[in-house]
């Protein structure tokens, strides 16, 4: 069990920094309250998600992968930099939702 999370620690590691960024980057942001904490707290269930033991296969090929984190950090950066209205926001939170269901936590996008 223990080597198993040591196999994938890495890539876990550098999606969980980009989380960590993403949280930075929504804490210095004008962003509206509620809309942080909405936000926030997703990104919050992606972190616990990342940190279960079983991750299924899918989230650690191409549905959740390094593409899909930076895209997210990337998405963030735009928003947190004054975009944060309707149809940009709405994207983000779709994205976020979508990951939450790869890494198994469809019940918490609800």
């Amino acid at each position: 069990m223990f080597s198993k999370f040591r196999a994938r620690g890495n890539h876990m590691d550098y999606q969980y920094s980009i989380i960590n960024q993403c949280l930075q980057l929504l804490k210095q942001s004008d962003m509206p309250t509620i809309k942080k904490l909405r936000v926030e707290i997703q990104l919050i269930q992606m972190k616990r998600l990342l940190l279960n033991e079983v991750v299924p296969k899918d989230a650690e090929g191409t549905l959740c992968g390094e593409d899909q984190f930076e895209g997210l950090l990337s998405q963030m950066r735009r928003i947190c930099g004054g975009n944060c209205e309707g149809e940009a926001l709405a994207s983000l939170m779709d994205r976020i939702g979508g990951m939450l269901l790869v890494l198994g936590g469809d019940h918490l996008t609800q």
